[in-house]
Formats: C-alpha cells, structure tokens, sequence
C-alpha cells in the first residue's frame, strides 16, 4: 500500500511537471505572437524618429544660405519647435544614476542652434533613414532594448554643429576631405549603429536611454 501511494505520488508529480512544461510553452509562444505587433510599432517609431529627426537644426529654406543671419525669433520658433517632437519622442528616466534624455537633448538642440546663429555655420539639408533593426530584446512587457542602424546625409558648412540620433555630431576631420578656404558646403554621409532602450508608456513607445552608438564615416 506504502508503495502504490509512493507511486501514485510520483505519477501526479509526472503529470504536474508535464503540464507546467505545456503551459509555459504556450504562455511563450503565445507572448512572442503578441509580441510581433509591437515590435513593429517600435520599428514604426524608429522610421517616424528619422524622418522628424533630421529636422532639428534645420532653419526655414531661406536662412539656408551662408552669409544669411538669422533672427532671434526663427531661432526661438524652432526651439520650440524641437520641444515638441523631444516630447513626443522621449521620456525622463527615473532611474537617479541615468541622465534626463530628454532633458539633455533639449538643452542641446538648444545650444547648437544658438551656436550654429553666432558663428554664421548653415547645414542646408539634412537625410536620415533606418536602414535595419538588428535586434529588439524584451524585458518585461513596457521595457526594450534595440540595437538598429541609421544612415544620416547633411550638407552643411565644415564648423556647423550637427545632430545625430540622441547626441551632437559636432564637427570631425576627415583626412580625405579638402578642406575649402573659404566658407562652403559639404556633404557627409555616416552609418550609425546604435543600442537604445525604449519603454512603453500611455500607449507609445518611447525612448529612455542611449545605451552605445557607433559613427562609421562613408
């Protein structure tokens, strides 16, 4: 009796651990299902990211052009302009070790485009585009972290101070590139593979950090 009892327990123990086995593996399969739609709404936002993102620094048409100065108020329109879309794209990270993202970012706009009016430096056009989500890892249902690409082309003056993805682009050297004497335009292209985290809230996924990114010069 003792050992039909023993082996009516082992059995239930069977049977127990076979059904959490199948439970799990359709709670799984079912979350990665559900899952694939919003992996496509962060990809959406990414592709909206680069399409809006390009024009940061970039003033109306006619204040383009080297040797135009720019009034205080085009400055302050487009300022507030960039609020907007870092609001819409960003939120405040509550983690007390991590910078306020979008905080900085708009601290940031804000320099380069008073700093691009003092010094006279235009970026005439600007084109960002996602080439490639390499990897969207999940953690939690409202947290993400991806890894994507972005190529960005401007055309602007050699000092002009530029805005890639979630940082200032400033200025580099290219040992290739002939440096003009004067005051010119010219286009750079990058390749920008970058690491984020994004968290879902009210709805939308929004960045909360740049955790890495990488500038290859074309």
């Amino acid at each position: 009796m003792g050992f039909s009892n023993f082996f009516r327990r082992i059995n239930r123990g069977i049977v127990l651990g076979i059904v959490l086995v199948i439970g799990l593996s359709c709670y799984l399969a079912i979350d990665s299902i559900a899952f694939e739609d919003e992996r496509e709404a962060i990809k959406q936002v990414l592709e909206d990211y680069a399409r809006d993102m390009k024009a940061f620094l970039l003033l109306p048409e006619k204040y383009r052009e080297i040797g135009v100065n720019v009034p205080d108020p085009v400055i302050e329109n487009k300022i507030k302009e960039n609020n907007e879309l870092v609001n819409k794209y960003f939120t405040s990270t509550t983690k007390s070790y991590r910078r306020n993202m979008k905080e900085s970012i708009a601290s940031e706009l804000e320099r380069m485009l008073k700093s691009n009016q003092e010094s006279g430096n235009k970026i005439k056009s600007c084109e960002a585009r996602l080439t490639k989500v390499k990897n969207i890892a999940k953690h939690g249902s409202n947290l993400v972290t991806v890894e994507a690409v972005m190529d960005i082309t401007t055309i602007s003056t050699l000092e002009a101070e530029t805005f890639h993805l979630f940082h200032g682009g400033g200025t580099y050297y290219d040992n290739n590139l002939e440096i003009p004497a004067d005051m010119s335009f010219l286009t750079r292209s990058y390749e920008i593979t970058f690491t984020c985290e994004m968290v879902k809230r009210d709805g939308a996924w929004l960045f909360s950090s740049s955790e890495g990114m990488s500038t290859k010069y074309r």
